[in-house]
């Protein structure tokens, strides 16, 4: 026969796998948002310094009465206006280039001497702004692009630039007559873009965690309530088959029950009858077992523990009396003396009751067995029986105790508490 491998499967862990899967979609779709937000920011801000560009441009060059220039560059008079509105525009913080295109896409004139004159056919946004579309390239200024010759001398402090193409027409004309480009490094724009960035991520960063952490502990709560049903489960079936179990066993023992208890009620009606007493003792002694089976067939089904106000002096004159032919015929006075006050406790009755004498047969299987073992042997027998708690009197009245015992042992006579060894 060969052996077979068992493959134990892990148990489910819910909080483990949600902790880490609900981690890293928050997590995804957080940064995800944040990448959106602070992106579209950036382009709408970039957006509007290009309109605020080229309203201020727009503006400048009808008052001053120079767009004529870019149509008729030959013009002195146009020429020394437009050299004035130049000055504005120069003048205006972060511009690193100004070119000034004519309707031909000729450098008019330009920050930068040597572009003027030259001629540009293939710039796609120059094509944009001559047909009338505002055109803005921007975006941010990394290392890379600080060491292009058209980046050079941008501001350390400038993350971003801006690349606008302005269209320039008469005014109440829609045709363009030019195009203004301007190259600007905006050192104030970049510090509210990092702003605003910083506010996007920080804000994304909090609701992602407070989104996790609320998860979490509504998860948190909901797994311990299924751990707690499904112990509630295991325990309803466990209980079941106890019960069925249970159930089997006191039928099939209160059959034989019945037949002693029968026999012995035949003894008892027999006259003279020299086993009276025994008769009896068998039929009180069957009927602690049935009660006893009772408590254990309704114990052993489900919820069937149910705490309620237990007097615990009443069920001790109860446990005393169940146990009162067992202390007659061994000579004990076994009662309880005065009537106590009730103490009322949240307990089982049943489960109490039987707590509080939990073998009185042991016991006394024990005292018969420790009478026959006699002085020189009791200790042994009563080590095997699992015993320890013993008393055993002479015929001298001299009272041994096991240690077990004597710590629970008050004698009222002064002589009895002096002759008692311990063992």
């Amino acid at each position: 026969m060969q052996p077979v491998a068992l493959t134990l499967e892990r148990p489910f862990n819910l909080m483990r796998r949600f902790g880490a899967a609900s981690l890293a979609i928050i997590a995804a779709i957080a940064i995800a948002n944040a990448l959106v937000l602070s992106n579209f920011v950036t382009g709408r801000l970039l957006d509007r310094e290009a309109q605020v560009t080229m309203d201020l441009v727009q503006n400048v060059l009808q008052a001053d009465g120079s767009v004529g220039y870019l149509a008729d560059p030959a013009d002195p008079q146009l020429a020394s206006r437009f050299a004035g509105s130049i000055v504005h525009f120069t003048s205006m913080p972060d511009v690193q280039r100004i070119n000034a295109y004519g309707r031909d896409r000729t450098v008019l004139w330009s920050t930068d001497r040597q572009l003027i004159g030259q001629r540009f056919d293939k710039n796609e946004e120059l094509e944009k702004a001559l047909a009338g579309v505002l055109a803005v390239e921007g975006g941010s200024i990394n290392d890379r692009e600080r060491a292009k010759t058209e980046h050079v001398g941008l501001s350390a402090q400038s993350a971003f630039f801006v690349e606008t193409y302005i269209p320039i027409r008469f005014q109440g004309k829609p045709e363009v007559v030019g195009v203004f480009e301007f190259y600007k490094a905006p050192v104030a724009l970049t510090t509210a873009i990092n702003d605003g960035q910083r506010q996007i991520w920080l804000t994304a960063g909090l609701g992602a965690l407070a989104l996790y952490l609320t998860l979490f502990w509504i998860v948190r709560s909901a797994d311990r309530k299924i751990r707690s049903q499904h112990e509630r489960l295991l325990k309803a079936e466990t209980m079941a088959a106890v019960g069925e179990l249970a159930s089997s066993v006191a039928h099939n023992i209160r059959n034989p029950l019945a037949s002693i208890r029968s026999s012995a009620e035949v003894a008892l009606e027999l006259r003279q009858s020299p086993s009276d007493e025994q008769a009896r003792d068998i039929m009180a002694g069957v009927d602690r077992i049935e009660g006893w089976l009772r408590d254990m067939v309704g114990f052993a089904h489900v919820d069937s523990v149910a705490p309620v106000a237990v007097d615990v002096s009443q069920l001790l004159r109860e446990c005393f009396g169940n146990s009162a032919r067992d202390f007659d015929r061994g000579g004990i006075d076994g009662r309880v003396i005065g009537d106590a006050p009730p103490a009322m406790v949240m307990a089982d009755g049943a489960l109490l009751g039987h707590v509080l004498h939990p073998s009185a047969g042991l016991a006394d299987a024990a005292a018969t067995a420790l009478l026959v073992a006699g002085p020189g042997r009791w200790r042994k027998v009563a080590e095997r029986m699992g015993v320890h708690a013993v008393l055993v009197v002479d015929n001298r009245l001299r009272a041994v105790a096991t240690l077990q015992l004597a710590q629970r042992l008050r004698f009222a006579n002064p002589v009895w508490r002096a002759s008692t060894v311990v063992v």
